[in-house]
């Protein structure tokens, strides 16, 4: 059909069921997965990962020197997650020639294999338990060779965290451990001490426990991090200090766990601007529809438009605006919804500024098919809102905008003759923030993945805010959001 006699207009319906469903991440890991496995049959084998009740599992990789804290972070996660733990106690319950092989290894001290390593893993994460639950791999790999033979068996964690202290922290933590023999729960005499007389008593210290000892295995462990570090994908990473409070660790620990790797998945960003007037947004949505192509949608702008071409939707606004009367919310979303539908925001993404305002109008919008995927508060001080609005001057000779501060106008002629805005007057200014700070709580809430945004900054590092965050998806909420 011809678009000049009737636009096209995507249903958004499609869109929102991909993104709803995640059908685009869950193809791609359906092919990584084939890829990785190269079984004999790629068909049975999709169809057999698609059976999964959750292909999308954590998949934890845990790193450091010794006594950095990596058991404790690692089962202080799995307390909270249900994650399961595989260490080397758990890698030595596996049945197989490559885990007695390990288990040689061990005794003598000596690095395990990378292929033999890389098969007792794959054999363990292979379980129900790990399949279900996902897994950590705690203190493994300890070598570069070990590292690449689990990226030769197909596993590649999401999430890889290392752990760093001074090696003079590490003495003093590893001198003052002690372990319960009827546990094998792990105490420190200064820093984590038993809670009972009866453990307090039989508590020990572990087997070889020498500052010796513990230097040679520093200088293996500073001989090999960078190697390892190198074999690993660097957007999966995070070094994080273990030289603080163990609760500080795992708030940092689990924060980096909640966020999600960046995917190769097509995404049209759907983005929301809220904040009071003056907080930047016109700015904002300038600077990202210029830089990443989406169409800057603003309701004050559509209305205008819609008046002024003489539509019938803008008729009908009209009638109300002469009238020194609010537009009902259901014609301003019609007129919305014309825009929104159009080919270039269903293709190319939009950003909106100016609607909604309200909670009402926020689910009148989802409920249309237009739901956000990206929902951005800026946050403004009151008084630098003032400053912003109520100097601002308009000239009427050439219509030239100024601010007195910011952007002075260039003789003192032209200062003489500029004017103020009605809605730039203080009293407006403070009254438009009041309604603002009155719905501002309830949207926040309608919109629970909404992020925040300090706007009382200079524009393009308010910019670099927003863009660090539209970027990467959005962070799960909890890490039991991923079971």
């Amino acid at each position: 059909m011809d678009e000049t006699k009737r636009p096209l207009k995507i249903p958004p319906e499609f869109t929102m069921y991909a993104e709803k469903n995640e059908l685009f991440s869950l193809y791609e890991r359906m092919i990584q997965e084939v890829i990785v496995s190269q079984p004999g049959d790629p068909l049975e084998h999709m169809i057999n990962f698609l059976h999964r009740e959750n292909d999308d599992v954590p998949q934890i990789v845990i790193v450091g020197p010794p006594a950095s804290g990596k058991g404790s972070i690692a089962r202080m996660v799995s307390k909270e997650s249900g994650i399961h733990i595989i260490d080397t106690a758990d890698l030595l319950t596996v049945d197989s020639e490559q885990a007695k092989q390990v288990k040689q290894c061990l005794s003598g001290e000596d690095d395990i294999p990378g292929d033999v390593l890389g098969a007792v893993v794959k054999d363990r994460i292979s379980k129900k338990d790990c399949s279900d639950q996902g897994w950590m791999l705690v203190g493994y790999p300890k070598t570069r060779d070990q590292a690449l033979a689990l990226q030769r068996h197909g596993i590649f964690a999401k999430h890889v965290v290392f752990l760093e202290a001074p090696d003079m922290v590490l003495v003093e933590r590893y001198m003052g451990k002690r372990i319960d023999p009827e546990t094998g729960d792990i105490y420190h005499l200064t820093f984590e001490p038993p809670e009972t007389p009866d453990v307090t008593r039989r508590i020990k210290p572990i087997d070889n426990q020498t500052e010796k000892h513990l230097r040679k295995l520093l200088l293996h462990y500073h001989r090999n991090i960078e190697g390892i570090r190198a074999a690993v994908s660097k957007g999966t990473t995070k070094i994080i200090n273990a030289d603080q409070p163990k609760t500080d660790v795992h708030a940092q620990v689990s924060h980096f766990l909640c966020q999600q790797a960046r995917s190769v998945a097509p995404q049209c960003p759907r983005v929301i601007l809220e904040g009071p007037r003056g907080s930047g947004k016109a700015t904002q949505a300038a600077l990202l529809a210029a830089k990443y192509g989406l169409v800057n949608v603003s309701v004050v702008e559509l209305i205008k438009q819609a008046i002024a071409d003489n539509s019938k939707v803008g008729n009908m606004m009209s009638t109300y605006i002469d009238k020194k009367m609010m537009v009902p919310d259901n014609i301003v979303l019609k007129c919305l919804i014309e825009r929104l539908s159009k080919l270039d925001c269903a293709t190319k993404g939009w950003v909106l500024r100016g609607y909604p305002r309200s909670r009402h109008q926020a689910e009148a919008l989802s409920e249309a098919g237009y739901a956000p995927n990206r929902v951005y508060f800026l946050e403004c001080p009151t008084d630098t809102i003032v400053e912003r609005l109520s100097l601002r001057r308009t000239d009427p000779v050439t219509g030239g905008q100024y601010h007195l501060i910011y952007n002075p106008p260039p003789s003192l002629e032209m200062k003489r003759r500029l004017k103020t805005h009605h809605k730039d007057a203080e009293s407006a200014v403070d009254e438009d923030v009041l309604s603002y700070d009155s719905q501002v709580e309830e949207l926040a809430d309608y919109y629970a993945t909404s992020q925040n945004v300090n706007a009382d900054q200079d524009p393009h590092t308010v910019f670099e805010s927003i863009e660090s965050l539209l970027v990467k998806p959005l962070p799960k909420q909890s890490l039991k959001a991923t079971l």
